[in-house]
């Protein structure tokens, strides 16, 4: 009995052996498939991270390079915009330009057609005067002020003996010369009875526009208060002036085209404002054309005549040179810019111009930093703005480069 079961349990332990081996074995090749599945998913999983990390790469240069793309279109249109910038800057600088060039225009042509020469004939023919020998009007003359004082031309007063002034209401005086200066044809005469009459305010003639309206109230041929007008021409004129006598050049005139003749001489040239504009001294030959008159501009005219009144003369400076304008034929064979600019011909010994280096064929081309486009300009700068003693510098063209120098100026005296 013991035997039998001792045999049945051996084979029951046998049975459960063989269903632990089996379960075992199938265990065992369960694990080794999931262990190759996890195998396969940490390779595909390490080849996952590796596209990763290669997209990852991929991306951030594909980023850096869109950033940079964008940083240089930023920087180019914030160049562009600063451009633009600079360009609306410079168009409202020029549309504030042509505003204002609007303005002036508006302004002179305001003033034309609100000129009234009668208005103004009013004004000036009050002190106009006649200059005459005692017997006939010679020429004219303005009253300049309060004390007495007339302004004319030297060449009328050259030489007259004795001299009669009448003035508009008649009154008539002796008057003798207080002094004159040559060189800009003016004279200041001084009546022996005051009138008392207020003078014209003086213009400031370095702004006269080309075109603006003009009168001259004078004495031509003998007829007393004659009245002609015009236009402003042109200014800073330096034209060689022929007299009776002699002939010379003269700087600061004004150009207009108001009919003047003998016996204008030294009459007020006015703007539409009734201000002093210039004193008249001559006229184109009229055997040659007419319509070009010249006045001494009234900057001139007030440097001169308060001169005289203060100390019975005017120094007129001296540079110490002949000189010429520039011609086509010298520009084009000294490669120069422009036709800007005054040649030295000659250099006086002794002069300002020779003690400050200055040498013939040298091309003056300012004064003082302000630039000389021609004779006339630089003898209009000169007779304007300088005197004897004061230092001038000019900038020079010397076989094609720029030098600066100084030259104390001296008195015309020939």
């Amino acid at each position: 009995m013991m035997n039998k079961l001792t045999a049945a349990i051996l084979a029951l332990l046998v049975l459960l052996a063989a269903g632990l081996g089996y379960y075992s074995y199938t265990l065992n090749r369960q694990l080794d498939d999931l262990s190759g599945q996890l195998t396969s998913l940490a390779t595909e999983q390490s080849a996952a991270g590796q596209e990763i990390a290669d997209l990852r790469q991929e991306t951030t240069g594909v980023l850096s390079g869109l950033r940079q793309e964008t940083a240089d279109a930023l920087a180019g249109l914030e160049a562009q915009l600063g451009e633009t910038q600079a360009g609306l800057d410079t168009l409202d600088a020029a549309l504030e330009a042509g505003r204002a060039e609007l303005a002036r225009l508006g302004d002179q042509v305001a003033g034309i057609s609100d000129f009234s020469a009668s208005a103004v004939y009013q004004q000036v023919s009050r002190v106009t005067v006649r200059i005459t020998d005692g017997e006939s009007t010679v020429a004219s003359g303005v009253i300049w002020d309060t004390a007495g004082h007339v302004v004319t031309a030297y060449h009328v007063i050259d030489g007259l003996s004795p001299i009669y002034v009448v003035t508009a209401d008649g009154l008539v005086s002796r008057a003798s010369v207080t002094g004159s200066c040559l060189y800009s044809d003016i004279a200041v005469i001084q009546l022996d009875n005051n009138p008392g009459i207020a003078p014209l305010p003086v213009a400031d003639s370095s702004v006269v526009a080309i075109g603006a309206p003009v009168v001259a109230v004078g004495n031509p041929f003998n007829l007393p208060g004659t009245l002609t007008a015009g236009i402003v021409s042109q200014v800073d004129r330096f034209e060689e002036i022929d007299y009776t006598t002699e002939s010379r050049s003269v700087a600061n005139l004004i150009q207009f085209d108001a009919p003047v003749n003998p016996g204008n001489s030294g009459c007020p040239l006015v703007n539409a404002a009734g201000e002093l504009l210039g004193i008249v001294i001559a006229r184109i030959d009229a055997t040659e054309g007419d319509g070009i008159y010249y006045a001494v501009a009234a900057n001139k005219v007030k440097r001169v005549a308060e001169a005289i009144i203060a100390s019975g003369s005017f120094a007129y400076p001296w540079l110490g040179v002949s000189a010429g304008d520039l011609t086509p034929d010298l520009v084009e064979a000294r490669g120069l810019a422009s036709a800007n600019g005054v040649l030295v011909a000659d250099v006086f010994p002794g002069d300002p111009a020779q003690v400050a280096g200055l040498r013939v064929d040298d091309i003056i081309v300012s004064l003082d930093g302000v630039p000389v486009r021609d004779t006339a300009g630089l003898t209009a700068y000169l007779g304007e703005l300088k005197g004897p003693g004061d230092t001038c510098r000019l900038g020079i063209l010397r076989d094609g480069q720029s030098l600066s120098l100084d030259a104390v100026l001296t008195v015309r005296t020939s």
